[in-house]
């Protein structure tokens, strides 16, 4: 089977994100079910020639999200994964999946994503406060479902405006 190029053009773009939209990306990629994962993981098979379960072409080892030194399955479908398609197809399943994703952050069901829960999400040490402000759009020191959905949307690393 050869790999689709599209697959390859979204993971250039992937490693281009900030970490707090691969980490979305990531968890996003968690709320597909396995009919939609089929034909990325017969494509991650492809690269994955070993059959590892992990890669480990230098090439793309900067989609470690985990920054375990290996891409495993879940993160290669979250740097593979077409949003837009999501958001398109049946935009009722987008708002679950969105909102499944966003739960995972948002550990205290509060309807928002702190600074804290960040922190125990990404396991980050220091100062938080890039990631949080990169998708707080009103700046209340937190992010919303709405700010979480327009995060993962968006095609670039830099800050929601």
């Amino acid at each position: 089977m050869p790999l689709d190029i599209s697959l390859l053009a979204n993971m250039r773009e992937f490693v281009k994100y900030s970490r707090l939209k691969q980490l979305a990306l990531r968890a996003l990629a968690s709320t597909l079910d396995t009919e939609e994962l089929a034909a990325v993981r017969d494509q991650f098979d492809v690269i994955d020639v070993d059959k590892s379960g992990t890669i480990t072409l230098e090439e793309i080892r900067q989609m470690d999200t985990n920054r375990d030194g290996l891409v495993d399955f879940q993160e290669f479908v979250a740097a593979t994964l077409h949003v837009r398609q999501l958001e398109e197809g049946d935009t009722v399943k987008w708002q679950m999946r969105s909102r499944d994703a966003f739960d995972k952050f948002d550990f205290d069901k509060d309807g928002y994503i702190s600074a804290e829960e960040l922190r125990m999400h990404t396991g980050i040490k220091g100062s938080i406060e890039p990631l949080l402000d990169e998708a707080d759009i009103d700046m209340d020191g937190k992010i919303n479902l709405p700010e979480f959905q327009k995060l993962l949307k968006l095609g670039s690393a830099t800050r929601i405006l």
